[in-house]
């Protein structure tokens, strides 16, 4: 059987004291691809879309280049940058070809010291995102997803928390900019540096971080969210949308226990036989057997300082009921009755397979360690699963069943007819 690989071939090598830089090199590609990491998510943010707004405004332009002569200088040169802001980090991404490296940092680190925030790039970015989350708010996924994690968290928690269309045009430039400066902060950055790294880039990328910053700055602890105040045991939402086509659902509950225990390894392989794959359960009754969906899906989600298990589909309109109660079935089986050696031997080599992909090339080990980063987890977990894929038994999946896929403490969520 294919197996995980050993740890020590996936972790990167730290080329600074403190390990704020990492890279994961290969002669095998003629690209580069940068990510910038800060603790500025939504987590901290004082006001809807700071953060988001943040994460993208500051790279448009600098006091030096305005947008479009950075749209210029990135499109001549085939570079790709991208942001994100989720609910801890904000992330910058930057592809490009090795021999653009040195001309590309210091543009770079303007946007790190100096970005411009200027008042025509932020109405864009307003018409724009507007535009954007009045779509959200139209499909029943994000509604139910919404739901789903406001039953979990309650609508005061960053799990919880969703910003409407309105609240775009509520935030002012100056919160963002407020925003930038607190959290943006290039002596606790961290990078991870991944392709064709010849030459002292991460000494130029060091020197970046250090310099035109305040060498006594406050180091910023990573934030862990706090505990959820709601109890959502057995709770069952539902939002009517007459106009809508078909009912998005999502079923689930914050797991008890941690990343780093063997049960969590455990469940990752039981969630994978319940909805991890083409050929699961669910899929096999609710998508083959019913046809109710194109596709329905188990999942679970690390957060720091919790877990989230949930199962998610869109179904066919007046299916919701039924659709409902098949997965409830599918829970109640795994608790009832073993799993067959002949499904666990295949359900474990999809598990391998998956990882694998997850980690078959230097840029999606870059991608993996980063999102490592930003949920607070290490290595650990990686082994936990390969002990998983050779010991566990059918035995410990239906213990663990047992315990954690009781029907009465899933929160259930659907949006549609």
């Amino acid at each position: 059987m294919i197996s995980i690989p050993d740890t020590h071939t996936l972790r990167p090598k730290a080329c600074d004291t403190d390990g704020r830089i990492v890279l994961f090199h290969t002669e095998n590609t003629d690209l580069v691809k940068m990510d910038f990491l800060f603790e500025a998510g939504s987590a901290y943010q004082e006001q809807p879309l700071c953060a988001s707004a943040a994460s993208k405004l500051y790279t448009l332009a600098t006091r030096r280049m305005n947008s479009a002569q950075v749209s210029e200088f990135m499109d001549f040169r085939g570079i790709i940058t991208e942001t994100a802001s989720e609910v801890q980090q904000s992330a910058l991404t930057v592809y490009t070809l090795s021999r653009h490296v040195s001309e590309l940092l210091p543009l770079i680190h303007e946007m790190f010291l100096s970005p411009a925030f200027a008042e025509e790039d932020y109405v864009r970015w307003q018409q724009k995102r507007h535009g954007e989350i009045a779509t959200l708010e139209q499909r029943t996924s994000h509604i139910a997803r919404r739901l789903f994690y406001q039953a979990l968290f309650g609508n005061a928690h960053p799990l919880g928390v969703y910003a409407t269309a309105d609240d775009v045009y509520k935030l002012q430039l100056d919160s963002v900019v407020s925003h930038w400066k607190k959290h943006y902060i290039l002596p606790q950055c961290n990078v991870v540096l991944a392709g064709n790294l010849e030459g002292d880039l991460c000494a130029k990328v060091s020197e970046m971080l250090g310099a035109g910053q305040k060498e006594n700055a406050e180091k910023k602890r990573p934030l862990p969210l706090p505990k959820p105040t709601v109890a959502s045991a057995g709770r069952t939402l539902t939002q009517k949308i007459p106009t809508a086509t078909q009912t998005s659902i999502r079923i689930g509950r914050i797991l008890p226990i941690a990343w780093d225990s063997s049960d969590y390894a455990r469940f990752i392989l039981l969630t994978t036989i319940l909805g991890g794959w083409f050929g699961s359960r669910l899929m096999r009754n609710i998508r083959e057997d019913k046809g109710y969906t194109y596709g329905i899906y188990a999942r679970t989600q690390i957060y720091r300082g919790c877990i989230v298990f949930y199962i998610t589909a869109d179904v066919a309109a007046n299916t919701a009921d039924d659709a409902v109660s098949q997965v409830f079935h599918e829970l109640e089986q795994l608790a009832a009755c073993p799993v067959s050696e002949e499904e666990l031997a295949l359900v474990k080599n999809v598990l391998v397979g998956d990882f694998l992909r997850s980690v078959d090339g230097i840029f999606e080990l870059s991608s993996r360690y980063c999102d490592m980063l930003a949920n607070g987890v290490d290595e650990r977990l990686t082994d936990n699963l390969r002990k998983v894929v050779n010991e566990t038994t059918a035995a410990e999946l239906q213990e663990l069943a047992q315990r954690l896929l009781r029907v009465e403490e899933m929160t259930v969520c659907t949006a549609g007819v």
